[in-house]
């Protein structure tokens, strides 16, 4: 590979890794184990069923998203009321469509698949009745789309550069 090749693709990893990808990584972990935490105790602590547990767990991981995408990922620059309301209720609009897929993803691991073999194995590991395990799979497996599919949207839609005019 030549040199200014290998200078070429550096550059690119070096903007990826102390860039915005690498903030939204950062706190979508953080905010997924927001999610998972909250999510956990509503199901398991509560008794509460893995739908309604999800959308409280929404709740929380929104407002932690909304703030952190807003000031750490994204660099928002928008300070007047009005732009800030535009730009909440954008990502929480964003968010409500990515809680649809999320509970149908949850509601067709839980409640019409029936058990595999990997929910029997985290049950075992967390040493938690097979239903907890069944749920927090779903509930994993439903972050890896929902994660995706939220950078996208804030990314395109809610956090956009917009160009000005000079």
């Amino acid at each position: 590979m030549s040199d200014e090749k290998k200078n070429g693709m550096r550059e690119r990893i070096k903007k990826i890794v102390t860039g915005e990808v690498f903030s939204y990584l950062f706190f979508g972990v953080c905010t997924t184990v927001v999610n998972i935490v909250v999510f956990q105790l509503c199901c398991s602590a509560f008794g509460l069923h893995a739908l309604i547990s999800n959308i409280i767990a929404w709740i929380f991981a929104v407002i932690f998203a909304y703030v952190t995408n807003r000031i750490f990922v994204f660099h928002s620059q928008e300070n007047s009321l009005m732009g800030i309301a535009r730009e909440a209720g954008s990502f929480v609009g964003a968010r409500l469509f990515s809680l649809l897929i999320d509970e149908f993803i949850i509601w067709l691991m839980v409640d019409v698949m029936g058990y595999i073999a990997i929910e029997r194995l985290l049950a075992g590991i967390l040493n938690c009745p097979l239903k907890d395990a069944k749920s927090l799979f779903a509930k994993l497996c439903s972050n890896v789309v929902v994660v995706i599919m939220n950078y996208v949207l804030s990314k395109l839609i809610i956090f956009s550069k917009k160009e000005s005019n000079e």
